[in-house]
């Protein structure tokens, strides 16, 4: 069986570009081989969410454009009865979703084969993405704890605001496979003024 690749292997990793001041304000890493679904149920029924909350560890956001974390897991509000669950990769946890909600009106589907993440750091990350993103970006309206699903350069996107320990302030692209080599060229179009860096895939 051939090896994993990642949907942006034709993308050259550990490049620097300088802009106009001879800086890099942007960097960007992909972060490929996620474990990627989407679940659907009534979120009023506390056996929905506790059996999703045993299998993940995640309490799921009922906020709209919210998300909640656990380690290396997050679940991103997609509807009143829907999110996005993020995670390692783990080959049963599809099973183990499905064996803890059986019997309930619900359904959980893998697209972790369809999806990619791209994560975008540095002082520039809002101009860029504002160039192609009609939503308002700014820091009073996109914060820490916030999700949105949009439109960034023609493609269906959903953005998850990233606070971590060495990145104070980040954004994470989640995109379709066969839209992200078309996103990250234009982010590397787009950054060109101010500069940019590719880091090698968080795998």
């Amino acid at each position: 069986m051939p090896d994993l690749q990642s949907p942006l292997v034709e993308i050259s990793t550990s490049l620097h570009q300088s802009g106009v001041d001879g800086g890099a304000k942007l960097s960007v890493q992909e972060l490929p081989f996620r474990s990627h679904f989407n679940i659907r149920g009534d979120v009023s029924d506390a056996r929905f969410r506790e059996a999703v909350e045993k299998v993940t560890g995640l309490t799921l956001p009922t906020r709209p454009n919210t998300v909640s974390r656990a380690q290396d897991s997050l679940a991103a509000w997609l509807g009143p009865d829907e999110w996005l669950l993020i995670g390692p990769a783990q080959s049963n946890l599809e099973k183990s979703l499905i064996e803890a909600l059986e019997g309930q009106h619900a359904a959980v589907v893998d697209v972790s084969g369809g999806q990619t993440i791209v994560r975008l750091s540095g002082p520039a990350w809002r101009d860029v993405v504002s160039s192609a993103c009609p939503l308002d970006l700014h820091s009073r309206a996109f914060a820490e704890g916030q999700c949105a699903q949009t439109i960034f350069a023609h493609a269906n996107v959903v953005l998850v605001h990233v606070s971590t320990s060495d990145q104070d302030d980040a954004v994470d692209i989640i995109i379709r496979r066969s839209f992200s080599d078309h996103v990250m060229r234009w982010v590397m179009d787009a950054a060109g003024e101010c500069g940019f860096e590719i880091r090698k895939p968080l795998v």
